[in-house]
């Protein structure tokens, strides 16, 4: 008499005849009076309690049943037509990563800061929410009306939200009036905040507006009474530093220098119109014209003179250089090269040719001044540096001819590799 199995919902799965095997599903069903059953049997035992554990999904699967995936080290389970993946959460104060594998799309219930988090591979991503100062400042995308077409919002303004929800900036793809003037004067306008308005953001311009701007002018002083707000930006770039009531300098340059206050000093140059010459008290003068820079005196914190060149590679500070190679510069194995170019700088004190590039393959080279330098051999105070035959490295050398001298050793080593301070000469 044959087996008829059923599943929980009563549908029927397979009639297992007598004596015989059935293999309609992962597990195999043995019929009445089958010799050898036990091996079999407990077969189907090992494969419920490892849940079909494989790197290839089961082949005949069954509407609700488990599959362990050892590739991804996660659960799966069959939904009538497909596969699909269990989240693996875990929940603590620590971040287990470095004691418990995790694979990518592993959750995180970060109990100590109320946090979701997902491991991307490399790390565990914030999904939220927020908290700390995250959660005080951030990005919102919101709208307004222009006071002309008050039935119209617009919708292009984004707003930077502080401390309490405090607006400090907006960013606008146009410029609107926030709110009506009732003065309607033709010089200077009074906007009259509504209740519950901000009178900071009376008027909003293309560009950035901060908070603090004069309602009306963006400017730096304004010439309506009681107003005493400022602009530190307004607008776009070019009008950012515009001043309408500066007396000493052009606005329209973009300059300012202004007081209210004779006891108080500026030391910031300002163009005067009429000389095209820019000048301050202390000495600094700045012709337009020529884009020429003049002082009486100027002090520096580092101590190299050093210009940008293209290098072959990504060279470490004190890297001593010589010109060739497939860019501009590059290391030598050739001791006493002529060839020599300088030493890779750490903080040049004078930059020159900064807008050659900006990455590492691009770095400074020392012409002048002192500058760490990498040596090998044994190094004394005052001897001469050259190339050496070890790449990137500079050495000793008292007698070697005028072009292929780096420096002189501030510095001393006993010997091997090492970083002297070299004056380059």
């Amino acid at each position: 008499m044959p087996y008829i199995l059923n599943k929980t919902n009563g549908t029927i799965v397979a009639t297992v005849q007598d004596a015989s095997i059935d293999r309609t599903t992962d597990l195999q069903f043995l019929g009445r009076n089958y010799a050898g059953y036990g091996e079999i049997q407990n077969e189907n035992f090992l494969k419920l309690l490892e849940n079909f554990s494989n790197n290839t999904p089961p082949e005949n699967p069954i509407d609700g049943q488990v599959w362990y995936n050892p590739s991804y080290k996660n659960l799966n389970v069959y939904d009538a037509m497909n596969w699909r993946s269990l989240p693996t959460i875990i929940i603590d104060s620590l971040d287990l990563s470095k004691n418990v594998v995790p694979v990518i799309g592993d959750l995180w219930y970060d109990i100590k800061n109320a946090q979701l988090k997902i491991w991307t591979g490399t790390e565990y991503g914030l999904i939220g929410p927020l908290s700390g100062s995250d959660a005080k400042a951030s990005w919102r995308g919101d709208f307004e009306y222009d006071i002309r077409s008050p039935d119209i919002p617009v919708y292009n303004i984004k707003s930077i939200l502080g401390v309490d929800n405090a607006v400090v900036a907006i960013v606008s793809n146009e410029s609107y009036y926030m709110y009506k003037d009732y003065t309607e004067s033709p010089v200077y306008p009074t906007y009259v905040a509504p209740a519950g308005g901000n009178p900071g953001f009376t008027k909003i311009v293309k560009g950035i507006s901060l908070f603090g701007a004069d309602p009306v002018t963006g400017s730096t002083r304004s010439a309506v009474t009681g107003l005493t707000t400022s602009s530190y930006f307004w607008g776009t770039a070019a009008e950012s530093l515009n001043s309408l009531y500066a007396t000493t300098s052009s606005y329209s340059a973009g300059i300012v220098c202004t007081t209210t206050n004779t006891n108080i000093a500026f030391s910031v140059p300002f163009v005067n119109t009429s000389t095209n010459l820019a000048y301050i008290d202390s000495g600094i003068k700045y012709n337009p014209s020529t884009k020429i820079l003049t002082t009486v005196a100027s002090s520096a914190l580092y101590a190299d003179l050093a210009e940008r060149y293209e290098a072959d590679a990504n060279y470490e500070l004190g890297t001593v250089l010589i010109i060739g190679g497939e860019k501009e510069v590059t290391v030598t194995t050739t001791f006493a090269d002529t060839r020599v170019a300088g030493i890779v700088s750490k903080n040049p004190a004078y930059m020159m040719n900064s807008e050659a590039g900006t990455d590492e393959t691009h770095p400074y080279i020392a012409l002048k001044g002192r500058v760490p330098c990498k040596v090998t051999g044994q190094i004394n105070k005052g001897d001469l540096i050259v190339t050496s035959s070890t790449p990137g490295y500079g050495c000793s050398s008292n007698y070697a001819m005028g072009g292929a001298i780096i420096g002189k050793a501030i510095g001393s080593q006993i010997n091997g590799l090492g970083i002297v301070e070299v004056l380059v000469v």
